[in-house]
């Protein structure tokens, strides 16, 4: 496999930050924003004798832990959030999972069992810190402040409706955006 190659696999583990290893043809690549279960077509970013990275292009099929309708309407489009097609328990067992794959080289002498993940009484709105960026949604076009667009590092989605952040800071969010928007003022270019 070269840079640029697309093949399909299957996501056989998630490890933090929310980043798959994903069974190809005759390697393991290391793919971010994917579930585990789901077969995946992915592009090959880097690829050598020590390891193989790529980047999700579609999910062909799946997995078996998706089991909710994402409520954001941004939700594909942004890269803020991968799970919001699993219910909250499916989510709780996958970090579950993360964490004690996490903490399983500093417990391997001792046998530790972790406890369950305490519930957050919410399900949206719980966030409190997000990190906006400034930007355009696409080349010349408006001012747009929010999340950036998956797998871009330039392109920004106005995110006024974000479903995970708490409903104060979407109103700060949509003043900000359209301050600046009435002021003519652009934002900075690399």
């Amino acid at each position: 496999m070269k840079k640029g190659d697309i093949v399909e696999g299957e996501v056989i583990s998630i490890a933090f930050p929310n980043k798959g290893k994903v069974q190809l043809e005759d390697r393991v690549a290391s793919v971010k924003g994917v579930i585990k279960g789901q077969k995946v077509r992915v592009r090959i970013k880097r690829s050598n004798k020590e390891r193989c990275q790529a980047t999700l292009l579609e999910v062909v099929e799946k997995s078996d832990l998706e089991n909710a309708v994402p409520k954001c309407p941004h939700f594909g489009l942004c890269g803020g959030c991968s799970y919001q097609t699993m219910s909250y328990d499916n989510q709780l067992k996958l970090k579950k999972e993360i964490i004690s794959d996490l903490l399983s080289p500093f417990t391997k002498e001792q046998e530790i069992e972790l406890e369950e993940i305490i519930r957050s009484p919410l399900d949206y709105g719980y966030r409190n810190k997000m990190e906006f960026s400034f930007g355009d949604e696409f080349k010349g076009g408006p001012l747009a402040l929010g999340m950036h667009k998956k797998n871009s590092t330039y392109d920004i989605v106005y995110t006024s409706d974000c479903k995970i952040v708490n409903d104060d800071m979407t109103k700060v969010l949509r003043a900000t955006v359209h301050y600046f928007r009435e002021l003519n003022i652009p934002f900075y270019h690399k």
